[in-house]
């Protein structure tokens, strides 16, 4: 305001001594003008300050302390809003339309996977491939202690059955869970800190430390190792997505490993601590060789369980080797398991499995990936039944984890009775990661 009106003085004495110039004398004019452009210029300075003066006595009317000088003004709290637009007077409310803050740290991600099948019989089918989303995010608690958390649901996109089935699904689905379109993959909160990680909740069981060594393909993968046994995610007995799991997780060096708990009441057989409990151990790196062994035992199992009961004598062991290359990678396991794994009628079984699995980039992101499962019964166990096929994929990596692939796998299972357990099949698919 004070330029502009100094300007305008300006060009209106310009335009005034233009129009003088013949009755003044240059000087006399110059002069004169120039008393009344400070006059002017004082004038404003004053009504500014008057206009200062009341916009502060504005502000202490209002109960608001102005900014100081250079100070910029405060912007509302980082928080977004369900109701209201103020911040959460109280974030722990209960009521139906409490309000919670943002958090700021927690990241989302997810992975939409759908594949056609076409079996050796004609039969062709849409299917869900393990679709997942998920949130998670980590956080200061104290000085060098982090608190983390994370969320993971199942998610099936092709699909919305009204009636909860028992069969059918993804493997590593649970059962009653396999065409719901929601399901729990992950829950868990924890602590990291400078001796190792602990946290509780549903979790990737230490158990499968060792068995992804060889649960690396697109599809047909990860039947033969123990981890998700009896067609679950391995979730009640701990080899999978270990449910109500306590973990300790470490590294020193060459050596990583982690202890599991599971505390629960499910089954008449309920222990005081430790309803289940688990190990593993590996040595060597991420990169280049490595060998590893994990151990799970149930100890509330009962003779005859429903689907969310353990099985009496349920225990798992396994052993794994791997490496792991700029563009190549292979990783085999072989598991022990007792009363694990159910045939084709249902019948627990002591077994022996074995997985290899092998990958080959024949371009930047291009790779051909192989893998062979076996799992069969102990020779006392009445029947020819097994799960023995050989499957290759080849697949183009366009992204972070989306990926495009097509492969064809090889049966060789049976049913007790020796009759085909399943059928040949050709798969092509898309895997669309965030």
């Amino acid at each position: 305001m004070r330029r502009l009106a100094a300007i305008t003085l300006v060009l209106l004495t310009t335009f005034w001594s233009v129009a003088a110039t013949a009755q003044e004398p240059p000087a006399g004019q110059q002069a004169a003008l120039q008393r009344l452009v400070d006059e002017q210029l004082r004038r404003i300075e004053a009504l500014e300050a008057r206009l200062a003066l009341l916009q502060q006595q504005m502000n202490e009317l209002r109960g608001q302390r102005p900014p100081a000088m250079g100070e910029e003004p405060q912007g509302p709290e980082p928080y977004e809003h369900a109701t209201g637009g103020g911040p959460p007077t109280d974030p722990d409310a209960d009521e139906p339309a409490a309000d919670l803050p943002r958090a700021l740290n927690v990241d989302a991600y997810g992975s939409l996977r759908v594949l056609t099948a076409i079996d050796t019989d004609g039969h062709s089918e849409v299917r869900n491939n393990s679709s997942r989303l998920g949130i998670r995010g980590q956080k200061e608690l104290f000085r060098g202690i982090d608190a983390f958390a994370r969320y993971e649901m199942g998610v099936n996109l092709v699909a919305n059955d009204r009636a909860i089935l028992n069969t059918g699904g993804d493997p590593g689905t649970p059962i009653g869970q396999g065409s719901q379109a929601i399901s729990s993959r992950l829950g868990l909160v924890g602590l990291e800190t400078p001796i190792g990680k602990f946290s509780w909740g549903k979790q990737w069981s230490t158990y499968y430390d060792v068995a992804e060594f060889s649960d690396q393909a697109q599809v047909f993968t990860g039947t033969a190792n123990g981890a998700f046994g009896a067609g679950t995610d391995g979730g009640i007995v701990g080899t999978g997505r270990a449910e109500r799991a306590v973990q300790y997780r470490g590294g020193w060096g060459l050596l990583s490993g982690g202890v599991q708990i599971q505390n629960r009441s499910l089954t008449v057989n309920n222990k005081g601590w430790a309803n289940t409990f688990g190990g593993s151990l590996i040595v060597g790196r991420k990169n280049g060789f490595a060998v590893g062994a994990a151990y799970n035992e149930v100890r509330d199992g009962v003779p005859t369980p429903t689907v969310n009961e353990p099985q009496l004598g349920d225990k798992a062991t396994i052993f794994g080797i791997r490496f792991r290359g700029e563009r190549f990678y292979a990783g085999s396991t072989y598991a022990i398991l007792k009363q694990h794994e159910v045939d084709d009628l249902g019948r627990r079984f002591d077994g022996r499995g074995f997985e290899l699995a092998v990958r080959q980039h024949v371009a930047e992101r291009v790779w051909i990936e192989g893998v062979f499962n076996d799992l069969s019964p102990d020779a006392d166990h009445p029947g020819d039944y097994r799960i023995r096929f050989g499957a290759a994929n080849v697949v183009y990596d366009f992204g972070v984890a989306s990926r495009v692939f097509a492969g064809f796998k090889v049966e060789g299972s049976r049913k007790s009775d020796r009759s085909d357990l399943a059928s040949s099949t050709f798969a092509a698919g898309l895997n669309y990661t965030f």
